[in-house]
């Protein structure tokens, strides 16, 4: 009876001392990669608007900038997530679109984080972040960043007024790729801190880039020409190592949830000053707008808005799915009317 007892207080006490190193085992502070240059518009974004946001509201779990590409390169960076080599990745999905083609449908989304959220939608794209990638999708940040075409040359035009870029060498990611391919040009991989020096050189004459991020790594020293309008909004996403998320406690992922819901708003409202900054910038170096009107915008935008849902319906078993959740047809683009977007 004695031994029964001591067996049952033995087991009572391992499972107080397994729960308090589960407890003691929760991480306090989680360490955050951006895959954009520090100094990019974008990754300022994220470090002012989530990062030191959420410390200063002084919640039950903190997060440490580690750093931004010289931590990893950027098409490694969510591999490098995955393995645990740090906790948090603020990241396009351009630079691993071939590992998750699902960042296509955010790209030429009409919809934001907000309707996903209530539409079905963001559960499908958390569960192909988790299986795809190996991330705890967290939050569709700056959202409604959008890219435009830089050049140091005047294009061709076709027939409708469209850029004709064949015969042209342009940076790209996967995020522009499609784009420049169907316009003629030929496409060159090069990282984002590598752009300027190819321009000098001539190896590119052009490349797709955020409307924000051009002038903080001085590439309005060197680009002559901008097309208009805008297209696309930046799949740029915070997601988590699985292990570090399920390691955390209800209270620590509330409130890393809860600051997600407010980073995705914060953010977009963050850049839009950035944006208003960097057209002054922009026209003040002497860039000039190839501003295209009328039908020639509107098949210009037609042709990269239907490129990538057509990468999007080769490449992911979820196009049928998601297509109609965050794209409604007739309905305009969400920069068009950034307050109007912000509410959705």
């Amino acid at each position: 009876m004695k031994l029964h007892k001591i067996s049952i207080a033995l087991a009572a006490g391992s499972a107080v001392l397994a729960a308090g190193m589960s407890t003691a085992s929760a991480k306090d502070e989680l360490g955050a990669v951006t895959a954009l240059q520090q100094t990019n518009t974008i990754a300022k974004a994220f470090i002012e608007t989530f990062l030191k946001a959420s410390n200063a509201a002084n919640g039950p779990v903190k997060i440490k900038y580690v750093g931004g590409q010289e931590v990893v390169p950027p098409r490694k960076a969510a591999n490098a997530l995955k393995r645990g080599q740090f906790d948090l990745l603020s990241c396009p999905t351009a630079y691993y679109i071939g590992t998750v083609p699902e960042g296509y449908a955010m790209l030429a989304a009409n919809q934001g984080p907000r309707a996903l959220r209530a539409n079905g939608a963001w559960e499908i794209l958390e569960e192909v972040y988790m299986k795809k990638a190996g991330g705890k999708l967290l939050a569709w940040g700056e959202s409604m960043t959008s890219y435009n075409t830089y050049l140091t040359v005047m294009p061709k035009f076709d027939a409708n007024g469209v850029p004709d870029l064949t015969g042209l060498k342009m940076r790209a990611t996967g995020t522009y790729r499609p784009l420049f391919r169907a316009l003629g040009a030929s496409t060159i991989n090069i990282k984002s801190s590598e752009i300027f020096t190819a321009l000098q050189r001539g190896t590119v004459v052009g490349f797709g880039f955020p409307d924000v991020a051009v002038v903080a790594i001085g590439l309005h020293k060197i680009i002559k020409y901008r097309i208009t309008p805008n297209y696309y909004q930046t799949n740029q996403v915070l997601t988590v190592n699985p292990g570090v998320w399920n390691g955390l406690t209800r209270a620590q992922q509330d409130f890393l949830k809860k600051e997600a819901l407010r980073y995705e708003t914060d953010s977009v409202k963050w850049l839009e000053v950035q944006r208003v900054k960097e057209e002054k910038q922009l026209a003040e170096a002497g860039v000039k707008d190839i501003a295209l009107k009328g039908d020639a915008a509107a098949r210009y935008l037609d042709i990269a808005h239907q490129e990538i849902w057509k990468q999007l319906k080769e490449r992911s078993e979820y196009h049928d799915k998601l297509k109609p959740l965050m794209y409604v047809p007739g309905k305009p683009n969400r920069q068009v009317d950034i307050g109007r977007a912000l509410r959705q």
